[in-house]
């Protein structure tokens, strides 16, 4: 099992730091871990149905849509706090 205390605490990117760092391509079973965390409505039955391949490649595209996520997520603007308080 790969260690994750070295990734960083974003699920896609342990997972896919996981997947990099194994010599050994990830099982079905672990595919459908991974799937799991990134999209938990996703019902393990329903991914049963699915070869590895298929699998692997729905994972890939959760993580690249994780990623981007994060990235368009860092450039919108925050909404300032008001600089009023409340005093009683």
């Amino acid at each position: 099992m790969t260690d994750l205390a070295g990734c960083k605490s974003t699920r896609g990117r342990a997972v896919r730091n996981a997947q990099s760092e194994s010599k050994h391509p990830m099982n079905k079973r672990q595919l459908i871990d991974g799937i799991r965390q990134l999209n938990q409505t996703a019902q393990p039955e329903f991914l049963l149905q699915f070869d590895e391949e298929a699998l692997d490649q729905y994972l890939k595209h959760l993580q690249n849509a994780q990623e981007k996520r994060l990235k368009i997520a860092g450039w919108v603007k925050s909404i300032p706090k008001p600089k009023f308080r409340l005093v009683s």
